[in-house]
């Protein structure tokens, strides 16, 4: 495996390197934010999923108890 480093727009870039790679599948992990956390950071793994033409596999942190 090697390690690639893409400049630009996070999803635009990841969306391009996909497609040029031909790759089978994306896998991205998310916090799942919601509300306005989401609204002021953006998502770059929700653009990736709308946009990409390659299937993205999004996979949630698991939740942390607060004991």
């Amino acid at each position: 495996m090697e390690s690639v480093l893409l400049e630009g727009h996070p999803a635009d870039e990841l969306i391009r390197y996909a497609k040029g790679e031909e790759m089978d599948i994306v896998i991205m992990g998310t916090l799942g934010k919601t509300g306005l956390d989401r609204l002021l950071l953006g998502s770059v793994t929700g653009n990736l999923v709308r946009h990409s033409k390659v299937p993205v596999m999004v996979v949630r942190e698991k939740c942390k108890s607060l004991v």
